[in-house]
């Protein structure tokens, strides 16, 4: 090879070295770009503790309770309905409080004023605000399958209506997810830490919501509510959190949410003739439509996520 062809080639050879480093970076920027999308990381949010003030009697209130069965007890002649020991309904009574009479926590330090809270529950939000009305009934039941050990009923659907179980995520599984497309990938270690569990349910948070519980839920009628289930619609959600029950069989109920931006999950209270109470009757919520909240709901709006509790 003569000094002139030997010179020709060098550049050649830079320019593919280039192009092949560049593509490796490229390459490297993607992957980097896939793990941090598909291994989200869940950080608790510090919330502010902020008295209310509420100047209005909420009936069926005890302050000094520090559980939901503690703090709203039922209404005359109601008595609770008994709950099997372990159930969910158990865990909704016994899940702990935060003071009485506070503004309503929000994820990122302020507080919101609310005049239709009875009760707010001592949950944790994270940093990012993701848990919103859907997200907080996922997180409670997830939680409570996750307090038991069965693993393998913590399972949603994103709104496109692809699964993401907690069983694979905890094997190393993730769910890659743009826009409707989503898909399982194998990008993350073996980790079954409380911290991945927090993460798996940041990712679920991110790409679930109404539409998505809808999915995973029957239209069930008003008579059949009991502890767990859900009235829900394309833009809102709230869970039965308790019922009572009278000697005439006529149920009552208390109702609870989370809304947009991400705040603690709470009790509903309704006013009805200058007395405001807690607790929901069936035969309010057997209309063909009735509000809840903030929010109107139609009787087909009332479903039962896959087998209920």
């Amino acid at each position: 090879m003569s000094k002139k062809q030997g010179a020709a080639e060098k550049p050649k050879e830079k320019n593919r070295a280039f192009r092949t480093g560049f593509l490796v970076m490229l390459i490297a920027a993607a992957l980097t770009a896939v793990y941090i999308r598909t291994n989200p990381k869940w950080k608790a949010a510090e919330l502010t503790i902020e008295p209310a003030g509420r100047y209005y009697e909420v009936q069926s209130l005890v302050p000094e309770g520090k559980t939901l069965e503690t703090r709203i007890i039922p209404p005359d002649g109601f008595e609770r309905v008994p709950v099997k020991e372990g159930s969910f309904g158990e865990y909704m009574r016994n899940y702990p409080l935060l003071p009485d009479d506070i503004k309503i926590p929000v994820y990122d330090g302020t507080t919101i004023s609310s005049t239709d809270v009875a009760a707010v529950f001592d949950i944790s939000l994270g940093t990012e605000g993701y848990q919103q009305c859907a997200d907080s009934v996922i997180r409670l039941y997830s939680d409570y399958f996750y307090e038991k050990g069965e693993f393998d009923k913590i399972s949603f659907k994103f709104s496109n209506g692809d699964e993401c179980s907690y069983n694979d995520w905890r094997k190393g599984m993730r769910m890659l997810a743009f826009a409707d497309f989503s898909c399982r990938i194998p990008f993350g270690l073996p980790d079954k830490s409380e911290q991945q569990y927090r993460n798996y349910l940041k990712q679920v948070m991110r790409y679930a919501g109404t539409l998505s519980l809808q999915k995973e839920s029957e239209v069930i009628s008003a008579d059949e509510l009991r502890i767990g289930d859900i009235i829900c619609n394309d833009t809102h959600v709230v869970m039965i959190a308790d019922e009572a029950v009278n000697e005439n069989d006529e149920k009552c109920y208390l109702i609870g949410q989370s809304f947009i931006p991400a705040v603690c999950f709470h009790i509903l209270t309704h006013t009805e003739e200058n007395v405001t109470s807690p607790w929901y009757t069936s035969e309010q919520l057997e209309k063909d439509s009735f509000v809840i909240g903030s929010f109107i709901f139609e009787k087909n709006d009332i479903r039962r996520w896959k087998d209920g509790f």
